[in-house]
């Protein structure tokens, strides 16, 4: 592996890393940075968001339904299994698996499989497909999509 690779791994691996302490610390600025100004992120069972606006609105609306459905509302997302293909110097997708915890443990949890491009500077997330694959009953993300259906029925 050449040494620009070996580079360009870890500066993604530390991306993605970055991003959920962001998330998990309420630094959404920071964490809108590390997208692309044009970025889509895909989340299941929600429509795509396109450019930062709509993912800032994303993450708030997110931000207080936690705060709204938890007791202590804070999440800490566990990233593992991270696999990195660089297609070029500066294209790479990935794959990691996601689980969030909240204060009274596993939440949700699945995959994050992301296009990443570096604009010259710094590595960015160009596309994100949030890939939902399970949560827990009763937890904070089921009892926010339970009462999403309801406003969304009336």
């Amino acid at each position: 592996m050449l040494e620009s690779e070996m580079i360009a791994r870890e500066e993604i691996r530390s991306l993605l890393i970055e991003y959920v302490q962001c998330a998990d610390g309420g630094r959404t600025e920071r964490m809108l940075e590390l997208f692309a100004p044009d970025a889509v992120m895909e989340a299941t069972n929600d429509p795509a968001c396109h450019g930062r606006d709509e993912i800032r609105a994303y993450f708030e609306r997110a931000g207080r339904s936690a705060r709204a459905f938890m007791a202590k509302p804070y999440l800490r997302h566990h990233l593992s299994s991270i696999h990195i293909e660089l297609d070029s110097p500066t294209e790479a997708r990935t794959t990691g698996y996601f689980l969030a915890i909240t204060d009274i443990g596993p939440d949700h949890w699945g995959r994050y499989r992301d296009t990443l491009r570096h604009d010259g500077s710094a590595w960015q997330i160009q596309h994100r497909l949030l890939q939902l694959e399970g949560r827990t009953p009763g937890g904070w993300l089921d009892r926010h999509e339970a009462a999403r259906g309801t406003a969304d029925e009336a």
